[in-house]
């Protein structure tokens, strides 16, 4: 929107340490591990360079305390607070850190604008402590969204009724209660399959819990899937599965919706936003394998239900624009130089 965007990251092997991607300038350093350091080690440099108006810092699980390494306004994005969810993906020491930067995040950002993606992580950091008129809701978009009329594929590869369960293989993304489901489900009905779309750490340890249960030939592990493919699977099949402990929003959800397929989700925070339970989707108790299993069930047996669900997610989905989504957070990054620059007048 004629700006200068500077996006700050870390690299991986093969990376350019700089270049341009969409217009944006891309500058790679460092991994994961030490970004924090990292961060704190370059962030005065970048800008002497490029001379910054205002900072973004996206606050995932440790905060990067900008606001103390530079003295341009910072506003702070954040998808979702991980709180205890984070005990179902790291071991103890790990997830007790993550959970305790998040216990002190208001000691630090005393002042700054906060952009999240639902009314579920607004409620989660007022319950920590930040105050509610610092926590803006700003909704992502949907890729899809941008078009009029999107065209998905055929998917040629798979012969029968399917579920889509479409994330990446962690334990907090709730893979296993996805399979448990299914197990149940499919019990009743021989003719559906579940398909597995996404890789991660996860997805080598389930070819073996599948031949355990005699379900090797009911269940397809994708891995790594294309955007044309992703969008033929979500288009096709009966229902995604979306078996998080935690989500910021469920961005899958609503490109399943604008693709006409509703979600049968966990009843957590993101996810009871983007899934309104009875209307455009159905919720279950995160974890509660038979839940999952009867919401699937219900879905695929009540042709009625179905098309009700389908519709209604559609209509829902269409709300969700990433043009909106731009706008709105331009003005908050304008009102944070504005408040900034009338602070540095006062104290002139």
């Amino acid at each position: 929107m004629g700006h200068q965007v500077v996006l700050f990251t870390t690299s991986f092997p093969g990376a350019k340490p700089r270049e341009m991607v969409d217009g944006i300038q891309v500058v790679r350093k460092g991994g994961d591990l030490f970004f924090q350091l990292t961060v704190a080690a370059n962030i005065r440099k970048l800008d002497r360079e490029f001379g910054f108006d205002v900072v973004v810092e996206d606050l995932n699980k440790l905060p990067l305390f900008t606001p103390y390494l530079q003295k341009k306004p910072v506003v702070v994005q954040m998808h979702h607070l991980w709180r205890g969810s984070i005990f179902h993906e790291a071991i103890f020491p790990v997830a007790f850190g993550v959970w305790f930067f998040e216990r002190i995040i208001p000691l630090f950002y005393r002042k700054e604008t906060f952009i999240v993606v639902s009314p579920s992580t607004k409620r989660e950091l007022c319950e920590i402590g930040v105050e509610e008129d610092r926590v803006a809701v700003i909704y992502n978009g949907s890729d899809d969204c941008a078009a009029d009329v999107v065209e998905a594929e055929e998917d040629e590869g798979i012969d029968c009724p399917y579920f889509l369960w479409l994330s990446r293989v962690h334990r907090y993304k709730g893979i296993w209660t996805a399979l448990e489901g299914f197990a149940e489900f499919a019990k009743q009905h021989q003719d559906v399959k579940l398909v597995v779309a996404g890789d991660g750490p996860l997805l080598k340890q389930i070819p073996a819990w599948l031949a355990e249960r005699g379900l090797t030939n009911r269940v397809e592990l994708l891995g790594f899937v294309s955007a044309a493919r992703k969008r033929a699977l979500l288009k096709n099949a009966v229902a995604l599965l979306q078996t998080s402990y935690k989500e910021g929003w469920g961005l899958t959800v609503v490109e399943a919706a604008k693709l006409g397929t509703t979600t049968i989700a966990c009843d957590v925070p993101g996810l009871r936003d983007s899934v309104r339970n009875g209307e455009t989707g159905l919720l279950f108790p995160a974890g509660d394998k038979d839940a999952c299993a009867f919401e699937m069930d219900r879905v695929y047996c009540d042709d009625d239900l179905r098309t009700r669900l389908e519709d209604e997610a559609k209509s829902y989905a269409d709300e969700f624009r990433w043009e909106t989504a731009a706008e709105l957070t331009l003005n908050l990054l304008q009102d944070a130089l504005i408040e900034h620059q009338v602070e540095q007048v006062a104290d002139e």
